[in-house]
């Protein structure tokens, strides 16, 4: 558990944790039932930070300030992935084509519109739960569950995926053949995480992600017939926007 705890620190943050590990890939595939206890680990960190901020600022501006803290800790690592799914999928190419745009450094028009979207749709529905009369203690969870879900919601893409990438040594091959006990115990943490954070409410939040990430892989599937790192870490993103979104709407109805 900490060796690969401390592999995903290495991999999909920027903290310096200068201890080498053996074997990296199998020890990154084997802990793959701690992801979504990793993003809580990441998580706290923000929720911290962004708890200090609520004492010399406003609400929504130390929101902002997390999604900044964010990047800044992981280098913007899946959302770097979510404008390269976009570039690819919506590009009206054929499949191959669509993994070649994938694996360009370059962003397109597509990569662009959808961080401009992430960005609006997160900051937008975190405004709209501070009208809602949103608590500091209640923003605290919110900033919790956020790197919970965006990890819980990539394992759900290892599910028996088929790798097809434009390169065989591309990130997203570490997690092909991940067991699917090691998957239910990062579904069940991540859960489990959302009830506490938000009650039988949780539940909901939980089941709508599953289900949109769920069409998310078929679509995904149907377009280039598998998986690569791109794909699957764009999963983290669409989650957290949905997780957003859910929350938004349980806050305006008065369900939380």
């Amino acid at each position: 558990m900490i060796q690969a705890l401390i592999l995903y620190f290495q991999f999909f943050t920027r903290i310096p944790i200068p201890i080498p590990i053996d074997d990296p890939l199998d020890k990154m595939k084997q802990g793959v039932a701690y992801f979504s206890f990793f993003g809580l680990l990441v998580s706290l960190i923000e929720a911290g930070v962004f708890f200090l901020l609520s004492m010399v600022m406003d609400l929504n501006l130390a929101w902002v300030m997390i999604l900044l803290l964010d990047v800044l800790l992981t280098g913007g690592f899946h959302l770097d992935a979510l404008a390269d799914m976009t570039d690819g999928l919506f590009s009206s190419r054929q499949p191959d084509r669509m993994l070649e745009i994938m694996k360009d450094s370059r962003i397109g028009s597509n990569g662009v519109l959808s961080l401009i979207f992430y960005y609006a749709i997160c900051i937008l529905a975190f405004v709209n739960m501070t009208h809602a009369g949103l608590l500091l203690s209640e923003a605290v969870f919110i900033v919790i569950g956020l790197n919970v879900v965006g990890k819980m919601a990539i394992t759900i893409l290892f599910y028996q995926a088929t790798y097809k990438g434009a390169s065989e040594t591309g990130s997203g091959n570490a997690f092909i053949g991940v067991s699917s006990k090691s998957i239910w115990v990062a579904q069940i943490t991540g859960l489990i995480c959302l009830l506490v954070l938000f009650h039988w409410q949780g539940l909901i939040i939980y089941l709508v992600i599953a289900g949109v990430i769920w069409l998310y892989r078929k679509m995904v599937y149907q377009k280039v017939g598998g998986l690569n790192g791109d794909t699957m870490g764009a999963g983290s993103p669409i989650a957290q926007v949905i997780y957003l979104v859910v929350l938004s709407s349980l806050y305006s109805r008065g369900l939380l």
